[in-house]
């Protein structure tokens, strides 16, 4: 994934990952909406703009190396495997920032170590 974006807009954090400039390629994208803390749950969405809350089973990233495990059903919704192994391809402040963001978008969700 070589494109990385951040946004923390109307309460709502988003970050997106593609593989190419833009958003071409395989599109990912994380939300949570700070406003929402009783269910604190994030939703992924896919290129097509298609979105299903709590897709995250679990993740782990490990320098530029991302791991995430969907849950089966939302991750047959998103018409994606239900592991992802992703390379982010970014410089190494980047790719904290990436870290950083998903660990306060996927507050709900364990990381593995």
């Amino acid at each position: 994934m070589s494109y990385t974006h951040y946004a923390f807009v109307d309460d709502v954090m988003t970050l997106t990952l593609a593989e190419g400039p833009g958003e071409a390629g395989t599109v990912l994208t994380f939300m949570r909406a700070t406003w929402d803390d009783d269910g604190k749950t994030h939703e992924v969405c896919n290129g097509r703009r298609e979105c299903v809350e709590a897709a995250v089973r679990e993740w782990r990233m490990t320098g530029g190396r991302l791991e995430i495990d969907l849950h089966e059903v939302p991750a047959a919704r998103l018409g994606i495997g239900p592991r992802l192994d992703l390379t982010v391809d970014a410089p190494p402040q980047r790719v904290a920032r990436v870290y950083r963001a998903l660990a306060d978008i996927l507050l709900d969700v364990p990381e593995t170590r």
